[in-house]
């Protein structure tokens, strides 16, 4: 089976194409001002951006810590999970 056209038909396009066949899209009138000396750019954090940046860093740390007591767990052999707290995940998982 083949396909040689697909046809889609809007009116509001069609009647835009037929009043200006040949005029190019202009790009839009918002206007962007480059500083003249890109040095001049600054940036500033509020103080509750910082505390937010040095939580998720504590955060990922943490995480990291736990993931590589877990590796180490496995790689021993010494890692344990009890089925019922698997079972109880993927239910978990599967009824949201």
């Amino acid at each position: 089976m083949s396909m040689d056209r697909i046809s889609i038909s809007n009116g509001a396009i069609d009647r835009t194409v037929q009043s200006n066949p040949t005029e190019e899209v202009k790009s839009s009138s918002i206007s962007t001002q480059l500083p003249a000396n890109p040095s001049d750019d600054a940036v500033s954090l509020s103080e509750s951006a910082r505390d937010a940046e040095r939580l998720n860093r504590m955060m990922d740390d943490s995480r990291a810590g736990r993931l590589d007591a877990v590796r180490e767990a496995i790689a021993n052999g010494t890692y344990n999970v009890a089925g019922s707290d698997i079972a109880a995940k993927l239910i978990d998982l599967n009824t949201r």
